[in-house]
């Protein structure tokens, strides 16, 4: 836990994949040290009004920081995660929609976008931009989104049975862990991306 004067308190919570520890282990590692096998790092406020950084351990995938879009209003309430891999922002950066906005953060830039309902966990939409794609970046939001939910508190993400051809081929691509927190695919949704003439 981090603490300074004037300033909310933060924690940073590490997920480890690794027969090294059990599960739901907590350990204390000064100094912002990652043990083996991290897989996932969130820096969040203590009490899970913001987060900070998710940091994702996929090597080869581009550098992604994001912007946080909280929809409260929506009906149920949503959450959109947008993805930007450029060197302005450290990797795992989480911006709020005031910085994105006062650091003049266009969504035309953006590299993907992940959308869910917090209360549930349920994911909504995933989308990566079609030049960006089988470059492991859905992935990549995808677990970075999770981070987020759990920065904030939130149950676990997960995603039901409809997805797009493009979506149930990527969630094939997945690691059993990840592809076992989706439903089997039960209905065909059209491609988010339109179809050129």
């Amino acid at each position: 836990m981090e603490e300074r004067p004037g300033r909310r308190a933060h924690r940073t919570t590490v997920l480890v994949t690794s027969p090294e520890f059990p599960v739901d282990s907590v350990l204390d590692l000064p100094d912002h040290r990652r043990p083996s096998g991290w897989r996932l790092a969130v820096r969040a406020d203590v009490d899970g009004g913001r987060v900070h950084a998710v940091e994702v351990d996929l090597p080869g995938i581009p550098l992604c920081w994001y912007v946080e879009l909280p929809e409260p209003d929506a009906g149920p309430a949503a959450n959109t995660l947008v993805a930007f891999s450029d060197p302005r922002y450290a990797e795992g950066t989480v911006l709020d929609a005031r910085e994105a906005a006062a650091a003049g953060v266009s969504g035309a830039q953006q590299v993907a976008a992940i959308r869910w309902w917090p209360e549930s966990g349920l994911v909504h939409q995933l989308y990566v931009v079609p030049a960006q794609r089988r470059r492991g970046l859905g992935r990549k939001i995808a677990t970075a989104a999770f981070g987020v939910q759990l920065g904030h508190g939130l149950p676990d993400l997960h995603g039901d049975g409809r997805r797009t051809e493009l979506g149930e081929a990527w969630r094939a691509s997945l690691p059993d862990g990840m592809a076992a927190r989706m439903a089997p695919w039960s209905q065909v949704l059209p491609p988010m991306t339109p179809v050129s003439a």
